[in-house]
């Protein structure tokens, strides 16, 4: 049982889960890299927790900008944090990693622990630590002057270790605090079950004319039209095809809404229009928002670069991907995460898969 926490990033997700641990009577650290998103919780004293799964003042042991100050002497080291923020902090972890730490990417995306791997044998770090990465948050939650509000738990959440040999101790240490992680076989089947990367970016492509124009609208409930969501679940396909390739029977999307909303319906969009949970998200206000500029680079991209070294043809994600970057001038193929900048180019099947 572990008792020092360092939370990394103080967004929704950061302050609902330092919050919680501190409530769970555990030594917490929360670090952002801006003193603007701390200021709230300092001006509080700490993080007020709402919501379905804690209720309490949680008075956090150290609030700071300084990543080796906040991990100093920390024995789980949570990362909650957009995916584009990964390799800063990786960076920054480089160099003040402590023998016996243990790093959770929560959530990784897709390829985040294997980014910080990279990252840490090219910055040359030798600590033994312990890395891992969830596909997905704990929570749905929301943020703000210091109140942070959980509107929902999930029950079930996936974890893999980079090695997976590590996976169950790591199981065994949270197993106090988050009781409902489950492990995968490992890193490659959390990054493949990130949903964000099929729920995303394509339906903003596809009602860009309205998010441009300046229209206010649901993502799920309005902007997944029947048409919309059978492209979806088509794209979706592909990246189960690619779990497929690596020996993965990852979960599809429909199944996904099967297994987490109890939502069944003969097409995605009525599927989509039926988790409640979905039902006030807006779209977003601009184009280049998270759900295409970290959902495409570190989602669709490193997804059909494995298609592509498995012989899989992804053409909607490439379509996707392709669209994305030029609605938002950006190239995606060439900022996003890469085999190469994963660490595993130029590796078979079978030797990516005894590497993981």
């Amino acid at each position: 049982m572990k008792q020092n926490f360092a939370v990394l990033g103080a967004g929704n997700g950061g302050q609902a889960i330092s919050a919680y641990l501190k409530l769970k009577g555990k030594r917490v650290t929360l670090y952002d890299r801006f003193p603007q998103v701390l200021e709230p919780i300092r001006k509080r004293g700490g993080i007020q927790l709402e919501g379905v799964d804690a209720t309490g003042f949680a008075q956090l042991d150290l609030v700071c900008e300084d990543v080796a100050q906040a991990v100093r002497g920390a024995q789980v080291i949570f990362v909650v944090l957009p995916a584009f923020a990964h390799a800063y902090v990786a960076q920054q972890l480089a160099g003040c990693l402590e023998d016996g730490q243990t790093v959770v990417v929560c959530p990784g995306a897709t390829g985040g622990a294997l980014e910080f791997r990279a990252i840490w044998n090219k910055a040359g770090c030798t600590a033994k630590v312990r890395l891992c990465e969830t596909n997905s948050l704990f929570y749905a939650a929301r943020a703000h002057d210091g109140v942070a509000t959980i509107s929902g738990v999930k029950d079930e959440l996936s974890l893999a270790a980079l090695p997976a040999g590590d996976t169950q101790a790591i199981l065994d240490d949270l197993a106090d605090v988050y009781p409902q992680l489950i492990p995968a076989a490992n890193v490659l089947e959390t990054s493949l079950n990130n949903m964000n990367t099929v729920v995303h970016p394509l339906p903003v492509l596809l009602n860009a004319g309205r998010i441009e124009s300046g229209e206010k609208f649901r993502h799920y409930f309005d902007g997944i039209t029947p048409a919309v969501g059978d492209v979806v679940e088509q794209m979706d396909q592909e990246r189960v095809a690619v779990g497929r390739a690596y020996g993965l029977d990852i979960l599809s999307l429909r199944d996904a809404y099967v297994h987490y909303y109890h939502c069944q319906a003969e097409r995605m969009s009525d599927l989509c229009h039926m988790a409640q949970a979905h039902a006030s998200i807006m779209a977003p206000a601009v184009l280049d928002s998270r759900l295409v500029v970290e959902d495409v680079p570190m989602g669709l991209v490193p997804i059909a670069e494995l298609g592509r070294a498995a012989g899989v043809p992804t053409p909607i994600m490439d379509a996707v991907i392709t669209l994305c970057g030029a609605l938002v001038k950006r190239d995606f193929r060439k900022e996003g995460r890469t085999l190469e900048s994963l660490g595993i180019a130029g590796l078979d099947r079978d030797s990516l898969l005894a590497k993981l």
